[in-house]
């Protein structure tokens, strides 16, 4: 299947272009979920916006989606890519304590773990230079 992708500027104002690519690029059978892939994005991004780039580096995110088959399922796969810094943020991001009062919670972590949520499956690898994350979403 085709790859759809949009580079942008690596910089939070630019995440209504990536929303709206994301709701253009969507499948209907995933329609349901836009919702969750948008704010699984937005998460991912973020971290690439604040912590891929040293603050004096111009840095571009890649968002790229299509449609996939595994196991003879279906399946919308998001990319998101980045030429920063190495980081998994998979295995780097210490879990949230869920069980923690909020007072006693560690700022930070929960938005990974919503990601990990909302997925059905995710991949972190690192080539050339990019970190490179992959979400796969099935269908409502």
């Amino acid at each position: 299947m085709t790859v759809h992708k949009i580079i942008l500027p690596a910089r939070p104002e630019h995440l209504s272009i990536i929303n709206r690519f994301l709701e253009e690029e969507a499948p209907e059978a995933f329609r349901g979920k836009l919702n969750k892939i948008k704010m699984a994005v937005e998460e991912l991004l973020m971290n690439v916006f604040h912590y891929a780039y040293a603050p004096e580096v111009n840095g571009q995110a890649q968002i790229g989606c299509r449609l996939v088959f595994l196991d003879e399922q279906v399946f919308f796969r998001v990319d998101v890519c980045d030429w920063g810094r190495p980081y998994n943020p998979f295995a780097e991001a210490p879990p949230p304590d869920l069980h923690a009062s909020l007072e006693d919670r560690r700022i930070g972590g929960l938005g990974l773990h919503l990601v990990k949520k909302f997925v059905a499956h995710y991949v972190y690898s690192r080539c050339m230079d990019t970190n490179d994350v992959e979400l796969f979403f099935a269908p409502d």
